[in-house]
């Protein structure tokens, strides 16, 4: 057992309140794939019985920016302009005509700082009373590309990895929701199968990661992952748009649920770089994965070996395995058609929220 060094986990165990730390230590690298099936049931009721909360930090590098759009509808746009101009000037509203009488709030380039995050949650607050996420909501991330260079096998692992565990993806990002907002296919449509194909022709003859990404369709802006924005040969100019936006998430009003999603969606990044990055496991899930897996209509589904198999991936602690797990797993509840598209109020920790937004 190593020291309480990361702060981003501190912040969360300094009480060890929580009976799961006490059956795990949320600062190891546990194999939760590989657990006993007896020692793995039990680690999923805790989760289950764990509430989500708000992070100071995650841990990522200095140089890892990234940036946020809440979509809304049947937003009081005048009130929300009026407070976001005062109090938080440099996130910015536009319209959007894809909503219901929306707005879409745009966030500054942020870092991972304790003062973000808690600007993150007072937006979120003065949405709260003031509009709604619809059936049309998203919640799109944008990634500086520099996560990634211009080095053409870490895109290469992207592509791969997105296209095998797309559908594990996908009901991670739904959110607090059990199913996709229903116009997904319009804007942020699944392209599993896709890129698996486009992996088979590119790894044979990509020469840069330039040609990975136009060949990828750097203009098929409608995708649940979007290399429009890319441009390698500036890749360190975040200021300049230079992003990999990730379109699949929900929209959510919870900055619990946000910044989990840009946890996830990093760490992700970060994995397909890295000397960790496991091709033959990668290419045997393909083998062992059926047509369903790259089919939206399954991706309501829970597939339990393959939601632990990519969070042993990607996540070096066991904390932020807990964090991804509760929000893909979601008390093992399944879509039903004949329900609304209504949210679950069981993954995060109910906190008082600020109230001098006046």
């Amino acid at each position: 057992m190593i020291g309480l060094q990361n702060k981003h986990i501190k912040d969360i165990t300094h009480e060890c309140s929580y009976s799961i730390f006490k059956f795990i230590n949320p600062e190891s690298n546990d194999n939760f794939s590989k657990m006993k099936s007896t020692d793995l049931l039990e680690l999923i009721t805790l989760i289950d019985e764990y509430y989500l909360e708000l992070r100071s930090e995650l841990g990522f590098k200095h140089n890892v920016t990234f940036g946020m759009e809440i979509e809304v509808e049947n937003a009081q746009s005048k009130k929300i302009k009026e407070k976001i101009n005062k109090y938080f000037s440099n996130w910015k509203t536009v319209y959007d005509a894809s909503l219901k009488n929306g707005i879409e709030i745009n966030s500054p380039i942020l870092s991972d700082k304790n003062e973000n995050w808690k600007n993150l949650d007072n937006v979120c607050s003065i949405l709260i009373p003031l509009s709604s996420i619809g059936k049309n909501s998203g919640g799109h991330i944008h990634i500086g590309s520099n996560i990634l260079g211009d080095n053409k096998d870490n895109w290469l692992n992207l592509i791969k990895v997105w296209a095998v565990y797309e559908n594990i993806i996908f009901r991670f990002s739904f959110g607090e929701h059990l199913t996709a907002r229903p116009w997904i296919n319009e804007y942020a449509m699944p392209i599993s199968q896709y890129l698996w194909n486009k992996y088979q022709e590119l790894k044979k003859v990509a020469l840069s990661a330039d040609y990975i990404i136009d060949s990828c369709g750097r203009c098929n802006h409608y995708s649940a992952l979007n290399f429009g924005n890319v441009n390698v040969y500036n890749i360190d100019k975040f200021s300049n748009g230079n992003t990999i936006e990730i379109r699949c998430p929900n929209g959510s009003l919870n900055s619990v649920i946000w910044q989990n999603n840009v946890n996830f969606f990093i760490k992700l990044l970060n994995y397909c770089k890295s000397e960790q990055y496991n091709d033959d496991l990668v290419e045997k899930r393909y083998t062992l994965n059926s047509s369903e897996f790259m089919d939206l209509k399954w991706y309501d589904e829970i597939y339990v070996d393959q939601a632990l198999e990519l969070c042993d991936m990607i996540f070096t602690n066991n904390l932020d395995k807990i964090y991804f797990l509760k929000q893909y797993l979601k008390s093992f509840k399944i879509y039903e058609t004949n329900m609304d598209y209504d949210e679950i109020k069981t993954l995060t920790k109910q906190t008082k929220k600020i109230k001098y937004f006046k």
